[in-house]
């Protein structure tokens, strides 16, 4: 690692810690849960349980479908009324929401302990050699397969390497001539405090954590102050090679001055929902780094350019041990036993996807999605008509609502069959 152990300056030494189990999609679940249960086991998970509040309607319907994507996974989920809410949470504004999800085992993990727990226990078993403050120059790549890593201490000789380095891997991966669509990108965050109720306490958190989901905002406990996150704010990117060095920041690389215009909005949401945040003062406040790729998804697998070259890109602490295992099974077996990595594959990617345009047009589509509402079939805006078939102007002129295929335009329904909707009525699937 090029920075000092056992926080090297990455997003982990930033992050906000805590695990929301339910997602829609199942690998992203299994690979939720099985890393959950790593921490358990390392006594590095402290389960506070977790509130998802609806401020409109739309938003307690699309927690129905969570409590089933939750019943699917074998997650225990429940809905809450506005007054349920306030007994968990005491200082919550109820007359703003309208119902809340909550999920008891939702846990605030320490991320940075577990990585160093995991690192002793490889050392001691004689698996693994740790070098701090040791920075990759080159990876050398001899007839389409990797040979070595040479490093800033000397070179090491490898039949296979994975990176696994964060906002930095598309940088470490174009130095053998592999590409990691990533992009690193701020989220924005900030400690308040201190807060009476909070301190009082006396743990690091005692409430549930607060996800505001339709002001894409989150509230949670950091012993006596309350860290405030934020997706709702514009999408801003930052290349790999402009992220400066350790020995250049005031913090560490990847925690940057937080740009304040950005924020305010979404602090005047926030105090709506808790008013005590408006009395306090804030103690922390930065535009961290982590990782986007162009459909939110992971980066994992061999990289179709180099042979026994892996990525392990895109990685977020909720998921990390999960994925850690996945890769390690994937390399060691052929196939990762844990679950179908198909979604997070680095092989669904083709040429035109790998592209910065690509990559920047489509992070900042879903970034403000991240609390959002999502149709499952709802399509993307950006990057659209780049691959289209001989018989697309035909289509399109009988009125066809195209998808979007890795680029492709696929005609899905024609207008001009609306009309049989009614002569088969009941046997047509109803369209979004």
């Amino acid at each position: 690692d090029k920075g000092p152990l056992p926080n090297p300056g990455g997003s982990t030494g930033h992050a906000s810690n805590f695990i929301f189990p339910t997602d829609h999609n199942k690998e992203m679940a299994l690979l939720t849960l099985a890393s959950q249960q790593q921490y358990i086991e390392l006594g590095m998970n402290n389960t506070c349980g977790g509130i998802e509040v609806a401020r409109n309607p739309e938003r307690l319907e699309e927690f129905n479908r969570r409590m089933t994507s939750a019943k699917s996974w074998g997650i225990d989920a429940k809905l809450l009324s506005p007054a349920e809410v306030k007994e968990l949470v005491p200082f919550i504004n109820e007359k703003i929401i309208l119902g809340g999800y909550y999920t008891p085992s939702v846990s605030v993990v320490d991320s940075l302990q577990t990585g160093t727990l995991m690192r002793e226990s490889a050392v001691k078993a004689g698996h693994l050699s740790v070098y701090a403050n040791t920075e990759v120059l080159d990876l050398e790549v001899e007839n389409g397969v990797i040979k070595a890593v040479v490093t800033n201490k000397g070179r090491i000789e490898a039949e296979y390497v994975v990176i696994a380095c964060g906002v930095w891997s598309p940088r470490i991966a174009e130095m053998a001539g592999a590409k990691i669509p990533l992009t690193p990108a701020v989220h924005q965050m900030a400690d308040v405090g201190p807060i009476d109720i909070l301190q009082k306490s006396n743990a690091e958190v005692a409430y549930p954590i607060i996800r505001d989901m339709d002001t894409f905002c989150y509230e949670r406990q950091t012993a006596g102050s309350m860290e405030v996150g934020s997706y709702a704010h514009r999408a801003i990117f930052m290349h790999p090679n402009d992220i400066p060095s350790n020995e250049a920041s005031a913090l560490s690389p990847t925690e940057l001055p937080l740009t304040q215009d950005d924020f305010d909005p979404q602090m005047e949401q926030a105090i709506e929902l808790m008013d005590m945040l408006g009395d306090a003062e804030i103690k922390y406040a930065i535009n961290g780094l982590l990782s986007l790729t162009p459909d939110a998804m992971p980066v994992l697998g061999e990289t179709v350019e180099v042979k026994n070259l892996w990525s392990a890109a895109a990685v977020w602490i909720k998921e990390g041990p999960g994925i850690a295992q996945l890769v390690a099974e994937w390399m060691t077996y052929g196939y990762p036993h844990l679950c179908d990595p198909h979604s997070s594959d680095i092989s669904r990617f083709y040429p035109h996807e790998k592209t910065e345009h690509h990559i920047y047009a489509r992070c900042d589509e879903h970034f403000n999605k991240t609390y959002g509402i999502v149709h499952p079939r709802e399509q993307w805006a950006t990057q659209r008509n780049m691959r289209r078939s001989p018989f697309y102007p035909r289509e399109e002129a009988a009125g066809a609502t195209f998808f979007d295929a890795r680029g492709w335009e696929r005609p899905q329904w024609f207008a001009s069959n609306e009309k049989l909707i009614n002569k088969f009525k009941g046997a047509c699937e109803p369209r979004p």
